[in-house]
């Protein structure tokens, strides 16, 4: 069976969707040459809640930050000039509307705050009956370890718990559930993280940019490499991506795969010999994906510095206390992964499919749209053009693709654990996880434990 690149989306689809984006942006260029800056060159813009304001025949019209726009009705001057001089939104709105609007906006945002604060609760009381999790005051616990739950997170395991009350079918317990574990285990994995801001703001990072997360709570992002050398890297792009189809697609076990060569030199994979026209065994999918970092063709590294040594099926690493962990600098030391939300078309010639385990997380950067850094990751697979945004397609599932470094991840945890924190208190103190090797070696046995559970469950299938 000859392997197609284009596994998800049409070449029509994909025409008609470049297409809207065109169109989105001309209309924007069109908006902006409409609306030129009023501000004085003296005073940055960045200082002002707005881009842009432009009156035209008693028509005010502001352009916000976030692109939302306001205009007026029978402004006055004196309504333009209040416009300079605004320091929030909140100003602006009481500027462009009138009382009745702003006391909407008003009413409109308690409601929100108030229906926030009944979701909590009602999260809460949904998880407070279940022997896993400790509840004191506004606070949630898995039990046994004594850092809060954030807020989405409860929200979204109190959800699980509902669906599996209501439930019409027989189901095994509501802890058994793979997605309940492996939110579980990602938080587990973010206890382990040395920086605790950094873990408080990974699970609202990824909510925000629709990440996925896979059975043992390592999540998947997007970034680009360079490519190295003049190496044929068919036989590297077809092993990686074949493998993934099979994992993430069909569903199947990689090992029951092989990869032929036909006398074309085109390649192919299936259960079995193809016959005729195909007269080349290169081997086992799944033992070809696992020697991926030795083979010498599958060579890349960073646009940024061309000194790094990337290869897929490879985890790539750096000393923890050589990043930067500040989440107020967008740009940084460390490994930069990102959302379909953060432009990494300038970053290299190939992009790549990457995952992260939550412990490794160095910094959610507060001014960024969809990028974090890390200081440990593994290289998945390549990419092509079609499927570059591939984590976009509901059919494919991440749930076991990352297998591999999940047993990498296994080797030595405990130790690896203890030096990143021992790393961390060389940097500072203050920001450290509250922790101690108590709650760190019940933490790796729990994981160890729902480790093993999954694979059992995988092998029975």
């Amino acid at each position: 069976m000859k392997l197609s690149l284009k596994w998800f989306r049409s070449t029509r689809d994909e025409e008609l969707e470049t297409l809207k984006v065109e169109e989105q942006k001309l209309k924007n260029k069109i908006l902006q040459a409409k609306l030129v800056p009023e501000t004085p060159k003296s005073k940055p813009v960045d200082s002002k809640p707005y881009k842009f304001r432009k009156m035209v025949d008693s028509v005010l019209t502001i352009v916000l930050k976030n692109g939302d726009i306001l205009t007026k009705s029978n402004a006055t001057i004196q309504d333009f000039k209040n416009v300079e001089f605004a320091i929030t939104e909140n100003d602006l709105y009481t500027i462009a509307s009138s009382v009745t609007v702003v006391e909407e906006r008003e009413r409109k945002k308690e409601q929100e705050e108030t229906e926030k604060a009944y979701k909590i609760y009602a999260g809460f009381e949904t998880l407070k009956g279940l022997s896993e999790f400790e509840v004191e005051g506004n606070s949630v616990y898995f039990r046994g370890i004594k850092r809060s739950l954030p807020t989405m997170l409860v929200e979204r395991l109190a959800q699980i718990v509902e669906a599996h009350k209501n439930s019409l079918d027989i189901l095994p317990p509501v802890t058994e559930n793979l997605e309940f574990q492996s939110l579980k285990k990602f938080w587990l994995k973010c206890c382990l993280n040395p920086s605790a801001k950094s873990a408080e703001d990974l699970y609202k990072f990824l909510n925000a940019h629709h990440f996925k997360i896979d059975n043992h709570g390592n999540f998947y992002a997007y970034r680009r490499v360079k490519s190295v050398g003049d190496g044929n890297k068919e036989l590297v792009k077809f092993i990686s991506n074949a493998y993934s189809k099979v994992k993430a697609v069909w569903k199947k076990k990689p090992i029951d795969y092989y990869v032929w060569a036909g006398d074309d030199g085109e390649l192919y994979f299936d259960k079995s010999y193809q016959g005729d026209g195909i007269n080349y065994l290169h081997g086992n999918l799944h033992d070809l994906y696992v020697d991926l970092p030795n083979m010498e063709e599958n060579r890349y590294t960073s646009a940024h510095t061309g000194l790094e040594d990337y290869r897929v099926g490879k985890v790539i690493s750096m000393p923890r206390n050589d990043g930067d962990d500040n989440n107020q600098i967008s740009c940084s030391k460390g490994f930069h992964a990102a959302s379909k939300a953060y432009d990494y078309s300038g970053f290299g010639d190939t992009p790549i499919l990457v995952i992260i385990n939550p412990m490794d997380v160095l910094a959610v950067p507060r001014n960024e749209d969809g990028k974090l850094r890390t200081c440990r990751w593994f290289f998945a697979s390549t990419l092509d053009k079609e499927e570059q945004y591939i984590l976009d397609n509901d059919d494919f599932d991440v749930s076991e693709l990352g297998d591999v470094f999940e047993q990498k991840c296994a080797e030595n945890l405990e130790e690896y654990i203890k030096k990143g924190f021992a790393e961390e208190v060389k940097r500072h103190t203050f920001d450290l996880a509250p922790i101690n090797h108590l709650e760190v070696s019940k933490i790796v046995r729990s994981l160890d434990e729902m480790r093993d559970s999954i694979s059992k469950r995988v092998s029975e299938v």
